[in-house]
């Protein structure tokens, strides 16, 4: 397995390093008061990218304002830094842009001799936006350079897709191999999360509150050329759960993975698989699975499992909504009560009726 990148803020202690390394110029004083200017600057921070220790690339992020919705990145890498260890800095780098510190686009200048870098950010997901004359000084004049950017809802490593249905969206999270979170939220509802919020804004899914705005107009409609900008997953996902909604599917085959969660509550929410579609269970029901039917035992941790449920991270795929009261009332779902109904009578009702067939 490839040695893991790791990033690091910058500090004073690095800049004979720094030199030794090919990364900075100049006397130590003069390294140190340009560490000094990336630590106090407002507009921009400076990273270090490191693999088992060793400093391979220098990478400098500049914000052009307070806002924090654009990053322009310049990256420095050592000698002995082959493209193996520059794709894996870039793309690193990518995950603390968009899913640490939230920006919705990031850039990245490079001259036209600089083909191994094109390569490489071209293979990470960039797109040329522009082409910049006379950008790059060198020694003798200037040379023209592409101006390359991705957006958020461009990142190819993990992506967010919405899914519409009656009573409003389901938000999907995932990348090529898995699918880690399934959350439903009702039109009107806001989105709390920057990363999320951030694609649901650059996609044009939003009304003029900020808020889940509704399918009226088909806008969270997915063509097979938009499908392809998706995680391999996370458009399989998209597309098993337009067809749940659309009445022609009664199971999934998706990829979940649970990122966080007890062994416990991880039991509980494998065991949410076991319930067919169209059908209910208690909540004693799964304390019962869970302990080989010993009714004593299952009495003391049914409370457990129904908070595990309410904490299940990837709603309607692992199926908590089929959980109910013991006396078939239907209580406690983090989505709300109203869409918990929804998909139960949604899914009794096409239980008992021949699933729409995908060829018709």
């Amino acid at each position: 397995m490839a040695d893991k990148i790791d990033l690091k803020k910058i500090h004073i202690a690095d800049s004979s390093e720094l030199r030794r390394r090919g990364l900075m110029e100049g006397t130590l004083k003069l390294i140190e008061d340009d560490i000094r200017s990336f630590g106090t600057g407002s507009q921009g921070e400076a990273l270090l990218a490191c693999k088992a220790g060793v400093i391979y690339a220098l990478v400098k992020l500049f914000r052009p304002d307070r806002k924090k919705c654009r990053a322009h990145i310049e990256f420095v890498f050592t000698p002995d830094a082959n493209a193996d260890t520059q794709s894996g800095v870039v793309d690193e780098v990518l995950r603390y842009c968009f899913r640490e510190e939230y920006y919705h686009k990031v850039t990245v200048i490079c001259n036209h001799g600089n083909e191994g870098l094109e390569r490489i950010l071209t293979g990470a997901g960039f797109i040329q936006e522009a082409v910049l004359r006379d950008e790059v000084r060198l020694k003798n004049g200037f040379e023209d350079a592409g101006l390359f950017a991705m957006m958020s809802y461009e990142y190819p490593r993990y992506n967010i897709c919405f899914v519409p249905f009656e009573r409003g969206v389901a938000m999907v999270c995932g990348g090529a191999d898995f699918v880690d979170s399934v959350s439903l939220f009702h039109y009107g509802q806001k989105i709390d999360d920057p990363f999320a919020f951030n694609i649901a804004a650059g996609l044009g899914l939003l009304d003029g509150n900020g808020c889940i705005a509704r399918n009226d107009d088909g806008r969270y409609n997915l063509g097979k050329k938009q499908l392809a900008y998706l995680p391999e997953e996370l458009a399989k996902a998209y597309t098993e759960l337009r067809e749940y909604f659309d009445s022609m599917r009664a199971g999934f085959d998706i990829r979940v993975r649970f990122s966080t969660g007890t062994t416990f509550q991880k039991k509980v929410w494998n065991a949410l698989g076991t319930i067919p579609y169209g059908g209910t269970a208690s909540y004693e029901d799964i304390a019962l699975k869970l302990t080989d039917g010993n009714l004593k035992d299952a009495r003391k941790i049914t409370r457990a499992v129904g908070a595990a449920c309410s904490d299940n991270p990837v709603a309607v795929i692992v199926p908590c909504h089929r959980v109910i009261g013991k006396d078939g009332s239907i209580v406690g779902y983090a989505a709300g009560i109203d869409i918990k109904d929804y998909l139960l009578l949604h899914e009794s009702f096409t239980a008992v009726t021949p699933l729409i067939s995908k060829e018709g």
